[in-house]
C-alpha cells in the first residue's frame, strides 16, 4: 500500500461506531442527566476522549502537553466545551458500510479497549508511585492506531489480517509487512501531533524490542493481556482485598 505513516497527521480526530455516539448523545440529552457525569458518560469511549485530549492539549487553553486525563480535561474545558466536542465526533459510518473489509469487531474493540483501561487503572492503585487516572487513559487509547487503519483505510487493514494468518505472524509484524509501519507507529503519530503529555506519549514511544519497559508500559501490557483473557477489575479488587 502505497501511504505514508506522515499522512496521519492530518487525521484530525477519530470516529466512534453510531451506535456509541447514539447512546451517549442519550445519555446527555436525557433530562435526568447531571452534567458532572459527562465524565463517566464518556470515559470508556477512545475515540471520545482522545477529541478531548486532544483539545485540552491544544495551544489554545495554555495547557499543552500537560493534560493527561479525562478528568483534568474536564476541569479545564467544562461540560459544555466536552459536549461540543462529542456532538463533532465523526460516526464510523464508512466502517460500518465497509464492515465486511476487516476483520475488526467493533464492538468487541471498544469493550477491549474499555477493559484495558479499567485493568490498567485498578492494577495502577495497586504500585506506589502510578497514578491511576494516568494508566486508565494510556489503556483506553493505547489501540488508537488500530482504530484509525480500521477508520480510514478497513480494505488494506483486512489485508494485514490475511497476511498474519496465511503467513503465521503477528498482527504488527503483518501491518509493518504491507503498510512500512504498524498500528502502534501510527498510535504514536497521532499522540505526538496533538500534543499529548510526555505520560502518555512515552508509552508509544518504547516497543517490545526496545528493551525500555517504564512500570506504567508494563502495566497496560499486562492489562491488555488480561483483558484477552477476560480478567475483569472484579478480579483486581478482590485481589487487592
Amino acid at each position: 500500500m502505497n501511504k505514508s505513516l506522515e499522512w496521519f497527521r492530518s487525521v484530525k480526530s477519530l470516529p466512534s461506531p453510531p451506535e456509541q455516539i447514539n447512546n451517549i448523545l442519550d445519555a446527555i440529552g436525557s433530562p435526568s442527566s447531571i452534567d458532572y457525569n459527562i465524565v463517566e458518560i464518556i470515559k470508556y469511549d477512545p475515540s471520545m476522549v482522545l477529541s478531548v485530549l486532544k483539545v485540552a492539549n491544544s495551544p489554545l487553553y495554555g495547557y499543552s502537553a500537560k493534560i493527561s486525563s479525562l478528568q483534568q480535561a474536564a476541569d479545564l474545558l467544562g461540560t459544555g466545551t466536552i459536549k461540543d466536542i462529542i456532538l463533532r465526533t465523526p460516526i464510523l459510518e464508512r466502517l460500518a458500510l465497509d464492515q465486511n473489509k476487516t476483520s475488526i469487531d467493533l464492538k468487541s474493540l471498544w469493550l477491549h479497549c474499555g477493559l484495558t483501561a479499567a485493568i490498567s487503572g485498578s492494577l495502577a492503585s495497586l504500585i506506589d508511585g502510578l497514578e491511576p487516572e494516568i494508566c486508565f487513559t494510556a489503556g483506553l487509547i493505547h489501540d488508537a492506531g488500530l482504530i484509525a487503519l480500521a477508520a480510514y483505510h478497513p480494505q488494506a487493514l483486512e489485508t494485514a489480517f490475511e497476511t498474519s494468518n496465511t503467513e503465521n505472524m503477528t498482527l504488527s509484524d503483518a501491518e509493518k509487512k504491507f503498510f512500512g509501519f504498524n498500528s502502534y507507529n501510527v498510535s504514536m503519530t497521532l499522540i505526538t501531533n496533538w500534543n499529548f503529555p510526555e505520560s502518555l506519549s512515552h508509552l508509544f514511544k518504547n516497543d517490545y524490542n526496545s528493551g525500555l519497559y517504564p512500570k506504567e508500559f508494563a502495566l497496560v501490557a499486562l492489562a491488555k493481556l488480561l483483558s484477552k483473557i477476560g480478567v475483569t477489575p472484579v478480579v483486581i479488587i478482590l485481589i487487592r482485598g
